[in-house]
């Protein structure tokens, strides 16, 4: 299944390890200000490596369920264009860079797998 889905398991690495640069970095969003506490909870850090050990969890099942493929797609592709447009607003309200230019480059990656996802090798299309 490794072989067959290197994809998933790249993108639910890189997904844990964005939570955790998340959980790790108490002060990576400083904009807007009176919404700084919350945005660096750690409870984003944490969907974030949720996410991807769904995905990887889905591959060591043997990426049999179509349905959870594409839910799980759904969902990473979700919290990647949200991670992005949030760097993107801070960049243009302050000035300070945010990396949403590889994370919408995440976000495309993902929604590439998402169109090219096939149903054709799978019994559980529903």
């Amino acid at each position: 299944m490794i072989k067959k889905h290197y994809n998933h398991i790249v993108l639910g690495i890189g997904m844990m390890m964005i939570g955790m640069w998340l959980i790790m970095n108490d002060r990576f969003f400083t904009w807007p200000p009176e919404t700084v506490e919350f945005a660096n909870d750690d409870i984003w850090g944490g969907i974030f490596i949720i996410i991807g050990f769904s995905l990887l969890a889905w591959v060591i099942d043997g990426g049999k369920s179509v349905k959870w493929n594409r839910r799980l797609l759904a969902i990473t592709a979700g919290a990647m264009a949200f991670l992005t447009a949030y760097q993107f607003m801070i960049w243009a309200a302050t000035g300070i860079y945010h990396s949403w230019i590889s994370n919408s480059i995440i976000t495309a990656f993902v929604l590439n797998m998402a169109r090219r996802s096939d149903a054709r090798d799978d019994q559980d299309i529903n």
